[in-house]
């Protein structure tokens, strides 16, 4: 897999890089159909086999489909209406991409992501024998030796798996104690076994998809290349990063023991929540290509309301449990659709489907936090501010013009009297669209839980109209912004911070002997002109010193209140507290007298 990685870094390795020929021509053919015939345009960085590919390719194309004349024509590259239409063509690697790529609206138009979003997998079923040979390999054993029922027919089909219904003996979901115990029972009358037997869904790799996806991904890096040649605008959207980060998302797809350890990490995040359910996993039954959990009974969230369960409660539990994962956790479902979220027969809602999942850090959910606080409280400032830290910036952004355009985008939303009849997903899309005019870019995290509140919100308002995602989200981020003061927290941060600042001053005189031998053997030279130079470096200094000094101050406040208020550390910890409050006082009592009273910037 290594190996894989390493070509797809190199476009010019293209003999290693496509793996598949014959699968190649195939795609040469959906393309060609549907109007893209100029990405098979041959060059010199392929070889000779697939350079022989790519002018059979070109032999079909009609003359007026000639890329000179019509690739700015071709409503393909305007119309993104037959997106999905081609990407199932094109067969279930590309409708992976697709499905990954609409939740990548800092990198796409809008329209498109919309599209692809409704995306579905229209796979045929594997065949039962395939199914069962696939379980043979994984556990060395026959279906029936594993399962005491295994339907032929599959419940679900997708691109990677299909999944199927089966009961297992209750004793293989007991551990080696629980075995022991049930073997020192009775076991003589059928029927007790009947009652011991458990439903369970068993999801099926189909065979030979992983090189499948391995050759698709080749080509997939191939054509990306190609388009770039063939119409430079593509590069703005930065195809060679798009296909990165999908690579990397289908390979863990691809491997059910990442899934496996997604859904044990739910089921212990929701262990004591009473409205939510995860399904149990049977590791025994899971390996790398097959995964055996718990059957949840239940209907699409979607579909409750006809069955008379208490939709307005069931929504807010949903956000609820969003914000749970993504404030509390920082470990949230990636792909929360409707299909996705069962309401079983007591009105709990039931999850499934832990291959994709994101993650935020402490101080990733801080920013978030601040963001959405910002937002429900109307702060345009703010949340201009706490937009642009989280942006990758491709070039020179204009401050001023970037909080002029959030304060327009606010106020704009903010009409309303009503919290409940604002979208907040439209202010989320249109918060990203605006930081995409501005040549920014939300990392890949971020616009996974952005899709996730906005996915959430539009089923909750679909079942219950009058829910107010903005009123759920307060209670998370003051929270969130609460801890952040807690005495424990101050004291991490002021640690940490006095951690770096002494990494950082054991590091400053090396690096400035390095500099300074540069300088002395000319390999570095400074031109400076300026008749204010030195007021200006002395002001700069001051200014410096001013800066870690209060940090200081602050920093032996922070940790004076922390002793105090947890004497139980020790018998010292208060009268210490004490002290390092009436020093980090003192300095900042000096710090006030030099500059206001003296106007002096140091002390």
């Amino acid at each position: 897999m290594s190996t894989v990685r390493t070509v797809y870094t190199n476009f010019k390795a293209a003999r290693s890089a496509i793996k598949d020929l014959n699968r190649l021509r195939q795609i040469s053919a959906v393309l060609i159909r549907h109007g893209f015939g100029y990405l098979l345009k041959s060059n010199k960085n392929v070889d000779d086999a697939v350079s022989e590919v790519l002018r059979e390719a070109n032999d079909t194309i009609e003359p007026a489909a000639n890329p000179q004349s019509t690739r700015f024509e071709n409503k393909a590259l305007g119309d993104f209406s037959r997106a999905n239409e081609i990407l199932q063509d094109l067969g279930p690697t590309f409708v992976k991409f697709g499905q990954i790529l609409s939740t990548r609206t800092d990198l796409l138009p809008a329209e498109l992501c919309t599209q692809l979003s409704t995306l579905q997998d229209q796979v045929k079923p594997i065949t039962y024998e395939e199914v069962s040979q696939v379980i043979q390999e994984e556990f060395g054993a026959q279906i029936e030796d594993l399962f005491t029922y295994f339907s032929e027919s599959p419940l679900a089909c997708a691109s990677i798996a299909q999944v199927h219904t089966a009961k297992i003996n209750f004793s293989l979901s007991q551990t080696d104690s629980d075995q022991a115990q049930e073997e020192a029972l009775s076991n003589d009358a059928e029927q007790k076994q009947i009652e011991h037997e458990l439903d369970v869904v068993v999801k099926v790799q189909r065979p030979g998809i992983q090189a499948t996806i391995e050759a698709d991904l080749s080509i997939l890096h191939f054509l990306a290349k190609q388009a770039v040649d063939a119409i430079p605008e593509v590069e703005a959207f930065r195809p060679d990063k798009i296909l990165v980060e999908f690579e990397r998302a289908i390979l863990k797809e691809l491997d059910f023991n990442y899934e496996s350890n997604n859904l044990i990490r739910f089921e212990r995040n929701f262990r004591e929540w009473d409205t939510v359910h995860i399904p149990k996993l049977y590791r025994q039954l899971s390996t790398q290509r097959v995964i055996t959990m718990e059957r949840l009974r239940g209907v699409k969230i979607t579909e409750a309301p006809q069955y008379g369960h208490p939709m307005d409660q069931i929504a807010q539990e949903t956000v609820r449990m969003l914000f749970k994962q993504c404030f509390e956790d920082g470990f949230f479902h990636g792909d929360l659709h409707p299909g996705n979220l069962l309401i079983l027969e007591d009105s709990r809602i039931g999850l499934i489907d832990f291959g994709l999942v994101g993650r935020l850090s402490p101080a990733m959910r801080e920013t978030m936090a601040d963001l959405l606080l910002h937002v429900t409280t109307k702060n345009n400032e703010g949340v201009a501010r706490s937009l642009y830290e989280i942006s990758i910036h491709q070039g020179q952004i204009n401050y001023n013009e970037w909080e002029a355009d959030v304060a327009e985008l606010m106020e704009q939303h903010f009409t309303s009297s009503s919290l409940a009849d604002v979208d907040f997903g439209q202010i989320v899309r249109d918060l990203i669209e605006g930081a995409v005019r501005h040549k920014a870019q939300i990392p890949p995290d971020y616009t996974m839980f952005f899709k996730s509140i906005i996915t959430v919100e539009g089923i909750g308002k679909l079942v219950s109209p009058d829910l107010d995602i903005i009123t759920e989200i307060r209670p998370y981020a003051q929270k969130l912004i609460a801890q952040r003061y807690q005495p424990e927290q101050l004291m991490r941060s002021a640690i940490d911070g006095m951690h770096s600042l002494s990494k950082f001053s054991k590091r400053l005189p090396h690096t400035a002997q390095q500099l300074m031998q540069q300088v002395e053997d000319k390999q570095l030279g400074f031109q400076l002109s300026d008749a204010h130079l030195e007021e200006r470096f002395a002001h700069q200094r001051a200014l410096v010193n001013l800066l870690i000094s209060s940090f200081m101050s602050v920093c032996l406040l922070a940790l004076g209140l922390a002793f105090m208020m947890h004497p139980e550390l020790a018998s010292w910890s208060y009268s210490f507290g004490v002290i390092l409050c009436m020093i980090g006082s003192s300095v900042g009592t000096l710090i006030l007298y030099k500059t206001v009273w003296q106007g002096q910037w140091s002390l």
